[in-house]
């Protein structure tokens, strides 16, 4: 199989605030495989390292050492490691000849800007039919987004679901006031408060989940397959949060779900990756079949719709070469 690449930087379309800090831009690797009969797939390898990936330029220097034909016994040499690398490489071989899928419109969860905005945004989800939307905390101070919060709260309709998403920003002592806070003003709405504690404070994480009433879910801390049968084992109670881009080949989060795993305890996520690896990730979908409302309402700062004819893709492969 021949296979090129070609590397991407996108600036976002408007900066997104979070614990970590501001992202302005993102950037990856696309990927085109054509085969002997002259069919072709593409992928994308879309890496975050601050969620738990590799960097781009350990993704670029894998793409530069490998030989210009592959073979699944070469993508195999590919390290776990590479997470990112691996989910790109695994989606472009399967959509050789497969392409363009058929995908489905799955019910989205909107994706709020930080602070007072979020006050406004959530009425122009709504109006578009969605129902659930997640809100960045950890920005500014516990009182401020508890104030904008309480109003959010108060003004979604009946039926709205909203979580929380700390990106494991809190300490424990933030993490029990927060919960406290919610158990008084929660008003049943709060779906799931998402990585309240750093990855690395697993135990603690373990025992707030244990003693607390709201749902929590993990994020930075299930980044393979592996994190999340660790933690499985260890009787985690909550959701686990899947940025599929970054999970490794699909077939391990297969695996998981063919070993007992509960697809209702998944809750599948952007990594704000392109066009390229969220079509893949919708076409893979047909197979996970998700319970909960996706998390990649995030068009409001990079805009990647569904790739539906081939001529699509070729347009987004031609555009780097320009």
């Amino acid at each position: 199989m021949r296979w090129q690449w070609r590397i991407y930087e996108e600036p976002l379309q408007e900066p997104l605030t979070t614990a970590q800090g501001v992202w302005r831009s993102r950037s990856g690797i696309y990927l085109r495989l054509e085969d002997e009969q002259g069919q072709v797939g593409y992928g994308e390898i879309a890496p975050l390292p601050g969620w738990g990936s590799e960097t781009l330029n350990a993704d670029i220097a894998l793409c530069q050492q490998l030989p210009g034909h592959l073979t699944p016994e070469i993508m195999a040499t590919i390290p776990e490691a590479l997470p990112a690398a691996q989910f790109g490489f695994a989606t472009a071989w399967q959509s050789v000849g497969r392409l363009p899928y058929r995908v489905r419109p799955w019910p989205i969860c909107a994706l709020l800007g930080s602070g007072q905005a979020a006050l406004e945004q959530w009425q122009q989800s709504w109006q578009r039919g969605q129902t659930t939307f997640k809100w960045k905390v950890g920005v500014m101070s516990p009182e401020e987004e508890q104030a904008i919060l309480k109003a959010l709260l108060a003004a979604l309709p009946p039926g709205a679901k909203l979580r929380l998403d700390a990106n494991g920003s809190w300490d424990r002592a933030t993490a029990n006031r927060w919960f406290a806070w919610l158990d008084r003003h929660g008003n049943g709405k709060i779906e799931y408060v998402e990585q309240p504690l750093p990855p690395d404070q697993w135990q603690a994480l373990l025992s707030l989940a244990q003693t607390v009433t709201t749902a929590i879910a993990l994020d930075e801390s299930v980044v393979s397959a592996a994190e999340v049968q660790r933690w499985v084992d260890r009787g985690w109670p909550g959701f686990f949060v899947i940025k599929t881009a970054l999970f490794g080949d699909p077939d391990s989060l297969s695996l998981l779900l063919r070993r007992g795993l509960e697809p209702q305890r998944l809750v599948f996520s952007s990594a704000l990756e392109g066009a390229i690896a969220r079509t893949a990730i919708f076409h893979l979908l047909e197979t996970w079949q998700p319970c909960h409302a996706l998390g990649f309402g995030v068009d409001r700062w990079r805009s990647a719709p569904l790739l539906t004819t081939l001529t699509a893709y070729e347009r987004l492969w031609e555009r780097l070469d320009q």
